[in-house]
């Protein structure tokens, strides 16, 4: 009993598909997406842009805060990472932006979707015996685990 070569023929060619050495499921690896907990390291880089060497400013100075604030949707909620003040300075030895004074923080077990952080920063400036307060916050940027931030006097 014969099969004829039209009855046979589609069935040869799925016998040979079925049997070929392509493996096709081994070529579609795909990267493996960043895990969603990770360690941050944060450069603080703080200078003035202006050069206060003149007499004039000889009896003025400033007093820095900073506060980084990990801003959680899990418990805790709100915890300080960093909560330092760099006593009063005077303008006359502000670091430029050449020679910034530097501070590192390293933050350990950062969530990329549940965590935020915020930097608060607290300037008070003393000139000729009159103080004025300026503060504002900065997010972090989640995306770099390596970051430097601008602390501007």
């Amino acid at each position: 009993m014969a099969l004829p070569l039209r009855t046979l023929a589609p069935l040869l060619a799925l016998l040979l598909l079925l049997t070929s050495g392509c493996d096709k499921e081994n070529d579609d690896t795909l990267p493996l997406p960043d895990p969603p907990v990770y360690n941050k390291e944060i450069m603080f880089n703080i200078f003035t842009e202006t050069d206060y060497s003149e007499e004039r400013w000889k009896d003025s100075k400033v007093k820095l805060s900073l506060k980084l604030r990990r801003i959680s949707t899990n418990l805790p909620k709100d915890a300080i990472a960093l909560d330092t003040t760099f006593g009063w300075m005077p303008f006359q030895k502000l670091p430029l932006k050449t020679a910034p004074l530097q501070l590192e923080k390293q933050l350990q077990g950062v969530h990329k979707e549940q965590d935020q952080l915020v930097l608060d920063v607290t300037k008070v400036v003393s000139i000729n015996g009159y103080e004025t307060v300026f503060r504002y916050e900065q997010a972090l940027d989640h995306g770099k685990r390596q970051e430097t931030v601008e602390v501007k006097l």
